[in-house]
């Protein structure tokens, strides 16, 4: 069996020259210079309008120097996040893709048009909208290395996600409401998805720990890291991190249906951070086992995570309200918990840090 070759690159700024080095390293290895295609989407990880030093979404010196280096005719940038009332203008500003967009000369684009495509989850056939441009465009898939509340972890495979326009992907979240069936969904929707995947790279220059993937504490972690294939650059981020495979939901359904593919590292010696906090990952483990598995359903009912505003810090924005797929939090900000799905996409969406999450007992085991 061929091996999928994973590279790593030392990287312990967001310096100009530093990044440049490290982002040739991959090209160089990956042979992105020489083989490439014509027309190049570079998806960036833009949940939320925060700026760069938030480390909630791809740093702009990584994307920037991706798009410079990287020898394609065509490129045009584009991410699409879940809160469509708020003008992606903002979203590009603050996250300083706009910047990137005015150096590179290269167009920021919208995700305005879908087309449909066909996966299975547990047997059942959905169609799922994605942006349009998978039909004339490759993706170069650039992530951040962070926590998830729902997936333990979010690098390459999830930021995938994105590739689904505004609002339909709150409204996914309604119908895949546990991290079980949350991440049956990813399985499903990457393996459909994986064909129109050019390259995939992760920014894990500084990461994020603790309450991710917009809540939680940054840690210098020096690296970015490349691949062709998602599982494969996601399984050396779970090294970096200290984290098994097996304790992330969708990399061990992926391993149940498919195998984990045999990595082969090059570039530089990557080097673990030590005591990198990861919620949820040992109960994960557990949950996952073959005796607990016949049971997931049962336990998904009691599964809660129900949001929780703190009025001391919220400013009164309502990204949370905007975002939220079942119209479960009032006016006045009161969250109706008999609505509500536990899809934190309000967590996700808040830009300063206000909503906490009361979680079940079963919600404490596995995340």
């Amino acid at each position: 069996m061929m091996k999928e070759k994973v590279i790593v690159a030392r990287c312990e700024s967001y310096e100009k020259d530093v990044v440049e080095e490290a982002v040739n390293r991959i090209f160089h290895l990956a042979g992105i210079q020489s083989i490439h295609p014509e027309k190049v989407l570079f998806k960036p990880n833009m949940l939320s309008a925060r700026y760069p030093e938030e480390g909630v979404t791809t740093h702009p010196a990584v994307l920037e120097t991706s798009v410079r280096l990287c020898p394609c005719p065509q490129k045009v940038i584009g991410d699409s996040p879940a809160n469509i009332n708020k003008p992606i203008e903002l979203y590009w500003e603050r996250c300083g893709y706009k910047n990137a967009s005015e150096i590179t000369g290269i167009p920021l684009v919208k995700f305005s048009k879908s087309i449909l495509i066909e996966l299975y989850v547990s047997g059942k056939k959905i169609q799922v909208p994605v942006t349009d441009y998978v039909r004339d465009f490759k993706i170069f898939n650039i992530g951040k290395l962070k926590t998830h509340n729902l997936t333990v972890i979010t690098s390459a495979l999830k930021n995938l996600y994105g590739l689904i326009p505004g609002f339909h992907k709150s409204v996914l979240h309604s119908k895949f409401v546990s991290p079980f069936e949350f991440s049956d969904f990813l399985v499903s929707y990457y393996t459909a998805i994986r064909r129109y995947v050019f390259f995939n790279m992760v920014d894990a220059v500084i990461s994020m720990e603790g309450d991710g993937p917009s809540a939680g504490n940054l840690r210098h972690t020096n690296y970015l890291i490349g691949g062709s294939d998602a599982v494969a650059v996601d399984m050396v981020c779970c090294y970096l991190i200290g984290v098994k495979p097996n304790d992330v939901p969708y990399l061990k359904i992926y391993k149940d249906l498919y195998g984990l593919p045999d990595v082969e590292v090059v570039g530089d010696t990557l080097i673990p951070v030590k005591n990198f906090i990861v919620q949820g990952r040992k109960s994960s483990r557990l949950f996952s086992t073959r005796v607990f598995k016949p049971f997931l359903h049962f336990f998904a009912r009691y599964f809660s995570a129900i949001p929780v505003i703190d009025p001391a810090i919220c400013r009164k924005c309502y990204a949370c309200r905007e975002v939220c797929p079942v119209k479960a939090i009032s006016e006045n900000l009161q969250f109706n918990s008999k609505r509500c799905i536990n899809c934190l996409c309000c967590f996700e969406a808040c830009p300063y840090k206000a909503i906490k999450v009361k979680k079940s007992f079963i919600a404490r085991l596995f995340t």
